[in-house]
């Protein structure tokens, strides 16, 4: 699992420039818990679909969901 976890960590560090025109707002402290969790798989599916449009659509998000897969490594 771990190794998923690092082949999307290295498909999410490719798209850096590509989601530019993204947002980039701040993430709150529950965001930011939400996005752990999900890097540990510790998330319901239905979590998991609620939050994949969120960090998909911030490129802050994408950013923090690399740096927890990364750590997790």
């Amino acid at each position: 699992m771990n190794n998923d976890f690092s082949i999307l960590a290295q498909f999410l560090e490719n798209l850096g420039p590509e989601v530019s025109g993204h947002s980039s707002n701040p993430l709150s402290a529950t965001q930011i818990e939400m996005i752990q969790q999900f890097a540990q798989g510790n998330l319901s599916d239905e979590d998991r679909e609620n939050l994949l449009p969120e960090i998909l659509g911030n490129e802050t998000a994408l950013h923090e969901l690399v740096n927890k897969l990364q750590a997790i490594s």
